[in-house]
């Protein structure tokens, strides 16, 4: 069969597959891939998945970006990168799945994020469908993302020298930071929405690109990834730079009340290209060098640019 993973044989591709087989000479047969999913689910993949769904922008961008990109025939809402993506079937928003349009798609895989796919594994699997769940809570989660969805696709090479070029990057990113005293990394606050206002706490990916590009996060001691500031505390600890994943510096810039934080009197307040900080993929290492420069642009001069 094409992949087992507690559901029901999927039957026609798995028997062209066998078909093929049958006239290939032994040696040429190769293994099954055996792999499993971050819920402890168990995947045998005898031939790569030609059709297959993905539940989230992240997951799309990233089977592209390993060069599965043709294998994809349905997405989630607000996949829109690369543009290619933008243009196939939506069959998912970022909570429900609308299952009579997935499975008119004719599924050999669907990839999920891990909450997602918890609500939805065992209708998916009873129809026949296998689910495989993923989780990207940090880069080095990425890196071994990328490289196990070009490993299941078929696109194993490719995957590594993506991995490779993205980790090198980061490296010469962190040369040039991992040394920094605390009293040289700007307090950075990283306002991700306004009404509440909302930030990125220690356990996310964004923590985790303003510490690695040479900053302080405000939200340091936050109890949870994504927490809710009051506007008092903010000013109280009076941040030097303020991302903003939304489009409204001019707004931040003209509110009264925080015309005595450094990063307004500095003008340090920056809109950053929202996908660079929110979407799990490759394009977080952009994000980190984007970072990098608006924190250090003695460290790193602007005609570098985001490799």
């Amino acid at each position: 069969m094409l992949v087992r993973s507690g559901a029901r044989a999927l039957g026609l591709l798995t028997l062209v597959w066998a078909l093929a087989l049958l006239g290939a000479p032994a040696s040429c047969a190769q293994e099954p891939l055996v792999v499993e999913d971050v819920l402890g689910q168990r995947f045998t993949f005898e031939q790569p998945p030609q059709r297959i769904v993905a539940l989230s922008p992240s997951i799309t961008e990233n089977l592209f970006a390993v060069g599965a990109g043709e294998q994809v025939v349905g997405v989630s809402a607000y996949s829109t990168y690369p543009p290619e993506a933008a243009r196939l079937p939506v069959v998912s928003d970022a909570v429900q799945v609308n299952l009579e349009r997935l499975l008119s798609l004719e599924p050999d895989l669907v990839v999920g994020d891990m909450q997602v796919v918890r609500a939805h594994v065992e209708r998916l699997q009873a129809l026949g469908v296998p689910v495989f769940a993923v989780d990207v809570p940090d880069l080095e989660s990425l890196f071994e993302t990328l490289l196990l969805l070009g490993r299941m696709t078929g696109h194993q090479e490719t995957a590594q020298a993506l991995v490779e070029g993205l980790r090198a990057r980061v490296a010469a990113v962190e040369a040039r930071t991992g040394h920094l005293p605390a009293d040289q990394r700007p307090l950075v606050f990283v306002e991700v929405w306004h009404e509440p206002l909302m930030t990125a706490g220690p356990g996310s990916f964004i923590d985790e690109l303003v510490t690695r590009a040479g900053g302080r996060n405000l939200a340091f001691d936050a109890p949870t990834p994504w927490p809710t500031y009051s506007v008092e505390t903010v000013l109280a600890r009076d941040p030097e730079v303020i991302l903003l994943t939304n489009r409204y510096r001019e707004e931040v810039l003209a509110r009264p009340a925080w015309q005595e934080v450094r990063a307004i009197q500095t003008g340090r307040v920056y809109e950053v290209e929202p996908d660079w900080l929110t979407i799990t993929g490759p394009r977080l290492v952009d994000g980190l060098e984007a970072l990098a420069q608006l924190f250090h642009p003695e460290l790193f001069p602007a005609e570098e640019g985001p490799n």
